[in-house]
């Protein structure tokens, strides 16, 4: 696996119901290449008293916004099956 930047060219807000999912596109030997996720969340649990459970704090693990440049690892034989590093994981929304 190789890594490039990326530059976000979309990003749909999800909302409370729906994940947020951004485009990128990556450039590989001057090929120009793109790929569509879904961003990725982290879940924090929130205490009382910092013991008593209450809820839990939701935030993305890549945190990115229209026009942010983002590193994406590709495979080098098939370059146009990459990812956002870091966005790894199941949580959605």
């Amino acid at each position: 696996m190789k890594e490039t930047l990326g530059k976000v060219v979309e990003r749909k807000e999800g909302g409370l119901d729906h994940s947020t999912a951004v485009k990128v596109e990556y450039c590989v030997d001057g090929e120009i290449f793109t790929i569509k996720e879904t961003l990725k969340m982290t879940s924090k649990i929130i205490k009382l008293w910092g013991f008593l459970p209450i809820g839990q704090k939701k935030s993305l693990k890549v945190n990115c916004k229209l026009g942010d440049t983002v590193t994406v690892i590709y495979d080098e034989r098939n370059p146009h099956k990459g990812q956002i590093k870091g966005n790894d994981g199941w949580i959605t929304s």
